[in-house]
């Protein structure tokens, strides 16, 4: 249930198929979003796990800036599950704590 106090919509997205950073082949996950109520989305990650258990999280920046009715055609939220904001937060938190792991080695 969307809060109607609330500016922002976070949801997330089953999935099946291949992920998007090509890691993943015929597996499932979700799909994050922050959105405002119009259905702009603003920030957006993909999450799976792999084959070790260990969460895979990554920036679905080709989302950013389309809008899920206009651009994505859907009329309502259906097939998204309504999620808390600190669920969204834990996702985008694992994808910086695994970037800065990265970037300073």
């Amino acid at each position: 249930m969307v809060d109607a106090n609330s500016k922002l919509i976070y949801a997330k997205e089953y999935w099946t198929g291949d992920s998007r950073d090509g890691r993943l082949t015929n597996g499932d996950g979700y799909h994050y979003y922050v959105m405002e109520k119009d259905g702009a989305i603003l920030e957006a990650f993909e999450a799976y796990e792999d084959d070790d258990g260990e969460p895979v999280v990554t920036p679905l920046t080709e989302t950013v800036g389309i809008n899920w009715y206009h651009d994505l055609g859907y009329s309502d939220l259906e097939n998204l599950d309504i999620i808390d904001e600190d669920e969204f937060s834990y996702m985008k938190e694992i994808w910086q704590e695994k970037n800065k792991e990265t970037t300073s080695d």
